[in-house]
This record gives structure tokens, C-alpha cells and sequence, in this order.
């Protein structure tokens, strides 16, 4: 990767750290990566190119973090309540993070997180369905169970892909209900 591009994208992390999505324009990246505006078109066509690579980087940095904390080991429910505990407490002290539910710019998240790219690429996810998986052979489901359980889990993906707090009130503290009564059925 070249200066620039290295120098546009800490920039570009800094701005919308600071100010979230709406808050940010192109010209504001562009003067703190010290270069021109019209430069900044040489590495992304727009707003949303930029925001959505930074958002990338900066959740796969958080849920790194989230991953050496948790203890994974535990009794599967109380995993699920530190990974939300977690999880919303990291989300919403972040402005890059907490766009996951602005309207303006979560479609184009949930859209790459949703595409095969997205789920091949994002590390936490695959984590997660792997220590899933792997805690369903650990009770002893035999191979038909554990794929019906783990599409489960896929659909729950979906949802969380593909619905934010606009759509459906409360809808954080629903997810979190959904996902610690299926655990809590699965591993019981």
C-alpha cells in the first residue's frame, strides 16, 4: 500500500472515529490525509467506499479484542451474556461501530456482511460458528442435529444482516433474548 493510501485511511478512521458517518465529507478526510480532494478519488469512488473498508478494519479490530476476552469456555449462556454485554458496550462508545443501525449507511454494511465475500472474509463470524459447531459435537448431536441447530444460528446471521433498531423496536435487546433462549434449549 502507498503513503497516501496509508495516509488516507488513518485519516479517514480518525474523522469518522471522531464524527460518525453523517457528520463526515470527503473534503475533511482529504485535508487531514493532507492531500486534495480530487486525489482522493485515485483510491475510492465515494463516501461509502472509504467508510465501508474503515468500518471492516475497525470491526474486525474490536471483535479481535472481543474474542481474547470472552472467556469461550464457559457455561454457554453466560458466554452469550459477556459476548452482548460486550458487544453493545463496544458498539456504542464507537461512532464507526455504531453505524451498523444509522439508515444511511446500513444497508451497504449489512449488504457486504450478508454477501459471500463478507461472511468468507469476516473473521468473527467464521469464529463463531466454528466454536459453535464444535461445542454441539463436545454434547454429542450427531451430524443432522448439529446442521439444523447451525442453521439456526445462520438464520439468526440473517436477521442481524438484515434488520437494525429502525425496523423493529428494541430490537438489540430482542436479539439478545432470541440468542441466550436458543442457547440456553440447545445446551441444556
Amino acid at each position: 500500500m502507498n503513503d497516501k493510501k496509508m495516509d488516507l485511511d488513518k485519516a479517514a478512521y480518525e474523522v469518522f472515529l471522531e464524527n460518525g458517518y453523517k457528520n463526515t465529507n470527503i473534503s475533511e478526510i482529504a485535508k487531514k490525509a493532507g492531500i486534495a480532494v480530487g486525489s482522493f478519488y485515485k483510491y475510492y469512488q465515494s463516501k461509502e467506499e472509504i467508510f465501508l473498508e474503515t468500518y471492516i478494519k475497525e470491526n474486525e479490530r474490536v471483535r479481535k479484542q472481543l474474542i481474547d476476552k470472552v472467556h469461550w469456555n464457559g457455561k454457554p449462556v453466560d458466554v452469550i451474556d459477556e459476548l452482548f454485554t460486550y458487544t453493545l458496550e463496544s458498539v456504542l462508545n464507537n461512532k464507526i461501530l455504531a453505524e451498523w443501525n444509522n439508515p444511511t449507511i446500513s444497508e451497504v454494511l449489512h449488504k457486504y456482511y450478508y454477501s459471500e465475500l463478507g461472511t468468507t472474509n469476516y473473521t468473527f463470524h467464521q469464529f463463531l460458528f466454528n466454536i459453535f459447531k464444535e461445542r454441539l459435537n463436545q454434547e454429542g448431536y450427531d451430524a443432522d442435529v448439529t446442521n439444523k441447530i447451525l442453521k439456526v444460528y445462520e438464520f439468526i446471521y440473517y436477521i442481524d444482516c438484515h434488520i437494525t433498531d429502525k425496523d423493529f423496536e428494541d430490537y438489540n435487546e430482542t436479539l439478545r433474548i432470541l440468542v441466550k433462549y436458543f442457547i440456553k434449549g440447545v445446551f441444556s
